[in-house]
């Protein structure tokens, strides 16, 4: 007997093992509230998509020209210019988004104005199709931006909230501003959902802003001149035309850099020539008046040969003081605070190589600052910057300047030593001649500078119409087949997963909230006792087992019948205590219809009223309450007096409790206990003791002593996790003799897969009970509640 008891807590026991399946089917129950969650998260889905406004990726390709290629044959143009044509792409990507650019296409582009028609539910973006176009006569405050909300027609138009209608052409005012709104013959009203338009003008910066942050740029491939732009808009025609006039002004404006400098050279030139062609005006003069005082037309032909090395060593240092006297322009030119800010004149005929890299990278920090101050203030920290590497480069050019000037110095002295030299073999020569011959050197070398700075004024003008951009057009823009936004896929896939997670998510948290059994594995986690009864919903039926009944509780109670003779086995006239954790949970609905299974197998069964305290087992059965246990013990009544058979149910007895006592406890000890028990088991085959909860009291632990067997109710939706602690607890230390679980109440709704569905809790000792007492205690005087005896037994 013993032994099938054991391998019953031990087939039990495995029954704790984690079940994926159950788990699952957990979830499953609620598949309405997750089919409810998917339909609504996917009706929300589809109806963003069809009201949020699709947006479409526009892209082009510009291609950026390498050093030395595509200059139109005009490289040695370019370099007396020292502009680089090294280009460094980061730098060109950033310029495509600079806001001086963008600002230059928002005003080709008249981006300031923006037309978009009012649909029921959104607005779209009518640029490049508006069936009318907004002129501005006159802003009294230009620094205010303006909206107008319009109702429009074939001849006029009404601004919303006014009665005024206005025909097209017609100037009006609002809110300081004189306006006119022209129709355009070529677009159609017909085209549009409604009427209403809304036209917003605003401000140049804040247009400039808003295009520059939906513009993007990448290099196209790496080590590649081809850089990709693109950019995310409502209106296709609208981004094809930004594109290709942002790559159009990028174009445009690199040329205007190139011509800047070409314009600063050709100024410096020209002052030149003005000073040269004064001084040549003045040395030929000179040359006349000599012949015609001095009657001079010949030299010597025996000084010939020495006036000719004479001559040459003149030119040589002519030629040095040209050089000498272009560094000292360019040192005055420098440090003269009037062209801090200016470009500096390059390719003057200064050949010395150290200088050409430093006014190239002179000239382009000038450039870059310029382009700053042209989209920041003088405040930005960027300007200072610039103002800094300006000046340090400058210091640098001040010194290479000096130190050539020193070198020219040198070669200065050497070649007038040379001169003296040829003066002395020709002192035979008579003076006027050589005053003659000095005059026309001068003249000679002045005639060489002005040559030399003609050819470089004409070839400065040349390049300057022959100017081209380092860029061009590789792709115009075109957009993509289907809008980037909204993403149907994406949208429908997150309402999906959505409709799932949410409700999903409200499930675990009910179930984590949940503090009361629901499944069967939150028992068989926690308890290692067997399960030996599985009972349904039973209604508000008072006794359901009767004889020839088929219903589907009346055969839960037959196999807990079997299931009960299994763990007593071999007991002759078992004693079964009934008892659960608190008051409520169906002790004596079970007790009543376990005796009833029994005594329909014939078998002269016995219920005993033991719920002292709280009495309800003959109200339950509709029989009247007399002499009852109490009064056995308390030697008041015979065995006889008070036993009573059940109405209409041969072999089934009940006998009441009577009289509640003043001390229930201290009663259950009585001698007369015990002496009940033995006249009960001569007198009947089964002896089933409905007693009061262990949770609560401490009469079923004082009963126990007579029990062969323990049946201990658990009911579903009503038993405390925690309180499956203390279950355990007893079943482990054996304080109640064989104990066997009945899961009472079950409402399966779907969820009955082979064995009623439960869940675990935690034990953390015993006296959970407390605040289900009801009348176990005893209480003052006072109204109590009506006992309806129909539905008491769901409790």
């Amino acid at each position: 007997m013993q032994d099938n008891y054991e391998n019953s807590f031990e087939a039990t026991r495995s029954d704790r093992e984690f079940n994926l399946k159950e788990s699952i089917f957990k979830y499953l129950r609620y598949w309405p509230l997750l089919l409810a969650f998917i339909l609504i998260s996917l009706v929300i889905g589809f109806i963003k998509i069809r009201y949020t406004t699709p947006i479409y990726k526009v892209t082009g390709s510009l291609f950026i020209n390498k050093e030395g290629e595509n200059r139109g044959g005009n490289e040695s143009l370019e370099n007396m210019f020292l502009f680089s044509n090294n280009v460094n792409l980061q730098n060109e990507l950033e310029i495509l988004k600079s806001k001086q650019l963008v600002s230059r296409v928002v005003k080709n582009l008249g981006l300031q104005i923006s037309y978009h028609n009012k649909g029921n539910v959104r607005s779209s973006n009518i640029y490049g199709s508006s069936p009318i176009r907004l002129e501005i006569l006159s802003l009294k405050d230009s620094t205010n931006s303006f909206t107008l909300d319009i109702e429009a027609s074939e001849t006029n138009f009404r601004i919303v909230n006014s009665n005024v209608s206005i025909k097209y052409g017609e100037p009006f005012e609002i809110k300081g501003a004189l306006l006119k709104l022209q129709r355009v013959p070529s677009a159609s009203f017909a085209s549009y959902s409604s009427d209403n338009f809304v036209i917003t003008y605003q401000l140049l910066s804040t247009a400039t802003n808003k295009l520059a942050k939906v513009i993007t740029t990448a290099q196209s491939i790496d080590q590649a001149t081809i850089l990709d732009i693109a950019m995310e808009t409502d209106n296709i025609t609208l981004g094809k035309d930004v594109i290709n006039n942002l790559m159009a002004e990028y174009g445009k404006m690199n040329i205007e850099d190139k011509r800047r400098i070409s314009q600063a050279t050709m100024q410096f030139i020209d002052e030149r020539l003005d000073t040269i062609r004064n001084e040549l005006s003045a040395v030929e003069s000179g040359i006349l008046k000599f012949r015609e005082k001095n009657e001079v037309i010949d030299l010597n032909q025996q000084s010939t040969q020495e006036f000719g090395i004479l001559t040459e060593a003149s030119r040589k240092l002519a030629d040095q003081q040209v050089q000498s006297g272009i560094v000292d322009y360019l040192i005055a030119y420098i440090q003269n605070p009037v062209n801090r800010n200016n470009l500096v004149p390059t390719n003057l005929g200064i050949q010395e190589p150290v200088l050409e890299p430093m006014f190239a990278q002179y000239n382009a920090l000038q450039l870059q600052r310029n382009n700053l101050l042209q989209t920041t203030g003088i405040a930005n920290p960027a300007i200072a910057t610039a103002d800094r590497n300006i000046e340090k480069l400058r210091e640098q050019i001040l010194g290479a300047l000096q130190n050539v000037q020193h070198s020219y110095s040198i070669a200065s002295r050497k070649l007038t030593e040379e001169i003296s030299r040829s003066r002395s073999s020709i002192r035979k020569v008579p003076s006027r001649a050589m005053g003659l011959l000095d005059i026309e050197r001068q003249q000679k070398i002045k005639q060489d500078l002005y040559l030399f700075l003609l050819q470089k004024r004409e070839e400065a003008a040349i390049s300057a119409a022959a100017t081209i951009a380092n860029s061009n057009s590789l792709e115009e823009a075109t957009a993509s087949g289907q809008p980037v936004s909204p993403n149907k896929k994406n949208i429908l896939l997150l309402a999906l997963f959505a409709g799932i997670l949410i409700p999903l998510g409200i499930i675990a948290i009910l179930e984590m909230l949940n503090d009361k059994i629901r499944e069967r594995e939150e028992i068989t986690r926690n308890i290692t006792a067997p399960i030996i009864g599985e009972i349904g919903h039973a209604g508000e039926e008072t006794l359901i087992v009767q004889a020839g009944s088929r219903t589907v509780v009346a055969e839960q109670f037959r196999i807990m019948r079997t299931n009960v003779q299994y763990i007593i086995n071999n007991v002759s006239k078992p004693i079964i205590l009934v008892t659960s954790s608190v008051s409520g949970e169906g002790k004596s609905f079970v007790a009543t219809n376990y005796g009833a299974v029994l005594a329909l197998t014939g078998k002269k069964t016995a219920v005993l009223e033991f719920d002292i305290r709280k009495p309800r087992l003959l109200k339950g059965l509709e029989m009247q309450s007399s002499k009852g246990i109490t009064n056995f013990i308390l030697g008041n009544a015979a065995l006889e007096e008070i036993i009573r058979p059940v109405p209409e149910f041969s072999n089934l007895f009940a006998i009441g409790c009577g009289p509640v006592p003043p001390n229930p406890s201290e009663l259950l000890l009585n001698q007369q206990v015990s002496r009940l028990f033995d006249e009960l088991k001569a007198r009947f085959d089964y002896i089933i003791i409905d007693s009061a909860p262990v949770g609560l009291v401490s009469d079923a632990f004082t009963l126990s002593q007579y029990a062969d067997a323990c049946l201990y109710i658990v009911r579903q939706g009503y038993t405390l996790k925690r309180q499956l602690g203390m279950v355990n607890d007893l079943f482990q230390k054996k304080r109640l003799p064989r104990i066997g679980l009945v899961i009472n109440d079950i409402q399966t709704q779907g969820r009955y897969k082979g064995y009623y569905g439960y869940g675990g809790g935690t034990y953390y000792g015993y006296g959970y009970g407390y605040g289900y007492g009801g009348d176990y205690f005893q209480e003052g005087k006072g109204k109590k509640s009506k006992f309806n005896p129909l539905l008491f037994w769901k409790k």
